[in-house]
């Protein structure tokens, strides 16, 4: 890890929250992760970006090294305030945000809250947009038994996160360790659940969030850029046409033979994109 991205620490809201900056000029961009993950998830990524942006990537409230609170504070408008709030302590008051999987949900989630902060978006498969998600996502919101399937343990990382992938090679023992350490954190697994059960639900992703969502879209205006890989297994690609056909300016891109995470499985490939679309935005 460059120097230039080693660990900071901000307090937002009375939370002590981990982040990398990258970059001096250019409009400010903030990364958002998955669920349970962390600023790793992007760094393929933040080097290429921040050669004409300015780049943040931050863990989650409740993920990562970012404190982990008791309570209920783990909703996706009260997640979406936190990524505002993060930025306001930054002093970025508007920024594009790229969004991987729940980080996606969460930029869609800012958007409707608080349009005029966002200048634009990359969602990249994100969550929550469509009903359909593995039942290995959606067993776990059942009480007890989604305590038990979540229990950190080595082999589970290991079957989540060749689930996350098209190409089993990158699911290294580097990797599997690293995921095993994050979710072995105190307070990390009640995070993750509660987090979960807020949007997902055993039939799937809940209605109320979903058609809130939905019904926001046409009213967000901002530049939209959509990845999608075609191989993902937690995300079905078929959601991307949701996107298009509900936000007014929506562009599609797919990479094939790529899983749950293009930023990653296709970095170079995605990196192109994201910046040729951010040289697009006004």
């Amino acid at each position: 890890m460059a120097k230039e991205t080693q660990d900071r620490f901000v307090d937002v809201s009375g939370v002590r929250t981990r982040y990398w900056k990258l970059g001096d000029s250019g409009p400010a961009v903030v990364l958002l992760a998955g669920i349970g993950c962390s600023v790793r998830e992007w760094w393929a990524n933040i080097a290429g970006l921040a050669q004409s942006h300015r780049i943040y990537a931050l863990d989650m409230l409740g993920a990562g090294l970012t404190d982990k609170p008791d309570g209920d504070r783990y909703s996706l408008p009260q997640l979406a305030r936190f990524t505002l709030d993060f930025m306001s302590t930054q002093g970025e008051e508007r920024a594009c945000l790229i969004g991987n999987s729940l980080g996606g949900r969460i930029a869609l989630e800012c958007a409707r809250l608080s349009p005029e902060r966002v200048r634009a978006m990359v969602l990249v498969a994100p969550a929550g947009v469509g009903r359909k998600t593995l039942i290995t996502m959606r067993l776990p919101t059942v009480p007890v038994l989604g305590e038990l399937m979540t229990r950190p343990s080595r082999a589970g990382m290991r079957m989540l996160w060749r689930s996350a992938f098209s190409d089993s090679a990158f699911v290294t023992e580097e990797l599997v360790e690293e995921k095993y350490a994050l979710a072995s954190l105190p307070g990390a697994q009640a995070a993750f659940l509660r987090t979960l059960r807020g949007f997902v639900g055993l039939g799937g992703f809940r209605r109320g969030p979903l058609d809130e969502i939905q019904a926001a879209m046409s009213g967000m205006t901002q530049p939209t850029l959509v990845v999608w890989g075609r191989d993902d297994r937690l995300l079905p690609v078929a959601q991307a046409q949701i996107l298009k056909a509900k936000l007014p300016s929506c562009r599609v891109v797919v990479f094939d033979n790529c899983g749950h995470l293009p930023q990653i499985e296709k970095a170079d490939a995605f990196n192109t994109s994201a910046l040729e679309f951010l040289q697009t935005v006004p």
